[in-house]
């Protein structure tokens, strides 16, 4: 008969992997926001594609650190490059996923919604909802297609969750319906 001998760094090790589980198997809820909601909410929008990613362990919790050179900025000022902390990702054998957050991979071109973070970073607005996917469609021009077009979110008018969001729309339709919506804010103010 064979015995397993478990020391104390194995056995704390596998707490915390059930630590860490246990949080994230919450569910996360995100009340449904129109494209003049994000650009009300967002201080930058821009046109980026990440560069990698980096993840650190924070207050007890795994961040994924990704890092962006912007192609074109749509809100705010101008810059080249900035990161973005989203919560979740791998550290060793320990990963953490969060529900409607946003992961990127390196080459991927994306148009974030972005607000500044206590510490002075960025994180995307309404996560998944401020997160919108640049592929190229069959004539070679950009499409966007919003996170939340397949994520169900809460609709406070309709009391429900459902799917929303912008689905396959091109760059320049995206632009214009942005530029217009930015337009009422500053006619507003």
């Amino acid at each position: 008969m064979m015995r397993r001998k478990y020391g104390v760094t194995k056995f704390i090790s596998e707490l915390l992997i059930v630590y860490f589980f246990a949080g994230a198997a919450g569910a996360t809820t995100l009340a449904r926001m129109d494209l003049r909601q994000l650009a009300q909410s967002a201080q930058i929008i821009i046109r980026a594609r990440c560069e990698g990613s980096q993840t650190r362990l924070a207050g007890g919790n795994i961040w994924s650190i990704y890092d962006f050179t912007v192609l074109e900025t749509l809100k705010g000022p101008p810059m080249q490059s900035l990161n973005v902390a989203l919560p979740g990702g791998r550290i060793g054998h320990v990963e953490t996923k969060v529900d409607g957050a946003p992961q990127f991979r390196a080459g991927e071109e994306v148009v974030l919604f972005l607000e500044k973070t206590s510490d002075g970073g960025y994180s995307v607005t309404s996560w998944a909802q401020g997160t919108f996917r640049v592929r190229r469609g069959a004539a070679g021009e950009s499409r966007l297609t919003q996170d939340t077009s397949h994520f169900a979110v809460f609709d406070p008018a309709t009391k429900s969750f459902a799917p929303a969001g912008i689905r396959d729309i091109s760059l320049v339709e995206f632009r214009k319906q942005l530029t217009d919506v930015l337009r009422s804010q500053v006619t507003r103010h």
